[in-house]
Formats: structure tokens, C-alpha cells, sequence
């Protein structure tokens, strides 16, 4: 948007800063932050171009990965208002390859969440974490998905069979 388009009253409209279809609402608090935060924070942006080919996302996976991005990752997630937000986000996790072992509960539950789009992603995290897992977070895991008052959809089951796996 050039200076005259912001000058001519007729042509800026407020209510489309407001359409979710138009705009990124993600902000990431940036004070105190050195040089690679604030270029892992980029990353994290671009990551929610609706335009973003394939390809490009994959090179954003990359830099994600080599930044070791993790807590960056999960204070996008916890930030990100809009579901379609937490969805790439959360499928940024697993598919830049990065381990989110240390936050296995956080994403067993983010897996338990009423969106089936945001469960799936968490689901495809927890099923990437490669380490190994305390047995306390394990049960306690167990017990956050057993606690749930009714199953928000299928993957619970999965779910579920995912974190007994790793307890036998």
C-alpha cells in the first residue's frame, strides 16, 4: 500500500485489518530480544503466508530446525488466537523434524483440544517425540486423556494408544 492509498480515505478500509482471511494476527512480543530470536520470530511469520508454496515452507522447516526454535514454537502456539494459526504451528513442530520430547504433555494436551485440525497436528507431535519420557509424565499424560469427560473426536483413541505404547 503506497502513501497516496493511505491518504485516500476511500480507499483504506479499517474492517479489513479485522478479516482473518486478509491478515496475520499473530504477534510476537519482540523486547529484549537478540538477533536470533528476532529472526526465528520472521520465520515464525512467514510461516502463516497463506501464499507460502511447498517448497518454501520447507526451507522455513530448515531454519526453524537449525535455530533449535522449540519454546519459540510453543509461545507461537499458546499466542496464536485463530485455530488455522495453532494448526501450522503445531505442524511445523513435527515437520521441522525438531524433538519436542520435554514438552510431551503440552502436546498430549493440545492433542485432547475440540478442534480436530489442532488435535491431529498435537497428535502428530507427540507421536514424533523420539526420546525417552519419564514415567511420571507418562501416567500423568494417561491420566489427562482418561479424565476427559467425553472424547472431543477418534484421535483420543490413538491417542491414547500412543502413550500406553510408551509406557510397556
Amino acid at each position: 500500500m503506497g502513501v497516496d492509498e493511505l491518504l485516500d480515505d476511500d480507499a483504506f478500509d479499517p474492517k479489513k485489518l479485522f478479516d482473518e482471511e486478509q491478515y496475520s494476527t499473530l504477534i510476537i512480543k519482540r523486547d529484549g530480544f537478540d538477533k536470533k530470536q528476532n529472526s526465528v520470530a520472521d520465520i515464525l511469520e512467514a510461516l502463516l503466508d497463506e501464499k507460502n508454496t511447498r517448497s518454501e515452507n520447507e526451507e522455513l522447516f530448515l531454519r526453524l530446525k537449525e535455530n533449535n526454535a522449540q519454546q519459540m514454537l510453543m509461545e507461537a502456539i499458546d499466542a496464536a488466537d485463530k485455530p488455522s494459526e495453532k494448526v501450522k504451528l503445531l505442524a511445523a513442530c513435527w515437520e521441522s523434524c525438531l524433538d519436542f520430547t520435554p514438552h510431551f504433555l503440552y502436546f498430549v494436551k493440545m492433542a485432547c483440544n475440540a478442534d480436530f485440525n489442532i488435535a491431529l497436528e498435537a497428535l502428530s507431535v507427540v507421536e514424533s517425540c523420539e526420546g525417552d519420557i519419564d514415567t511420571v509424565v507418562l501416567a500423568e499424560a494417561l491420566l489427562v486423556v482418561q479424565s476427559l469427560e467425553k472424547k472431543p473426536h477418534e484421535l483420543i483413541d490413538d491417542l491414547t494408544e500412543s502413550i500406553k505404547q510408551r509406557i510397556h
